[in-house]
């Protein structure tokens, strides 16, 4: 048995999706062999990932069994607050939050993955329509999802550059909202995340 441990946010829990996401799709393909624990937040940061992740993980982890760690975070900390003139995480504290995760989850397996950051279409997300203090910017967006990827880069681990791959693609068609993906754009999400995990041997 293995277990898939998936922190993250609104995007990680599901939002909009019958089907789960990118996390139900994976646990449908694994849930012969596999135990899927989705455990994002809408809403959450670094910060707040890394508040719950050690506790989270002790409820869920078996020694005996391999433990798969997987990180889906960091768009509401590219966040921009226009009342305060700051963003909800700034980058260098955002880049100390993702060494502090990493630091825990070494405590947890070796075997750890990091998921990139999505684009938004700034139509609907400048301002966010349900949070008018508050926006996502591409270009913000960039900045959080190029220090992730730096930092994969360095510890040499897996990294799944969606933020770059969807750039590439007609993908305003796969978000609902203008952030949150629909069915489509969760399907292209777990395609680009499951070729990863299997480039890596990581899945069953």
């Amino acid at each position: 048995m293995k277990n898939f441990l998936i922190w993250g946010d609104s995007i990680t829990y599901g939002h909009g999706d019958a089907d789960g996401g990118w996390v139900g799709r994976l646990r449908k393909t694994v849930w012969k062999d596999s135990l899927v624990y989705n455990l994002g937040i809408s809403g959450d940061t670094t910060t707040e990932v890394l508040g719950r992740l050690e506790f989270e993980a002790r409820q869920r982890i078996d020694p005996e069994e391999e433990t798969v760690c997987i990180f889906a975070i960091g768009i509401n900390d590219s966040i921009f607050l226009s009342d305060h003139g700051t963003f909800q995480t700034e980058l260098p504290q955002f880049v100390k939050n993702i060494h502090e995760i990493y630091s825990q989850a070494k405590r947890i397996s070796s075997r750890i993955v990091f998921v990139g950051l999505t684009p938004v279409d700034e139509k609907k997300t400048n301002p966010i329509s349900w949070a008018p203090n508050k926006v996502y910017k591409n270009d913000f967006i960039e900045k959080y999802h190029s220090a992730l990827r730096t930092f994969c880069g360095k510890t040499q681990l897996p990294f799944v550059d969606v933020f770059s791959s969807w750039e590439k693609l007609q993908y305003m068609e796969w978000l609902y909202d203008g952030v949150h993906p629909n069915a489509n754009g969760y399907d292209a999400l777990f395609s680009e995340i499951s070729s990863t995990l299997t480039e890596h041997q990581f899945l069953p």
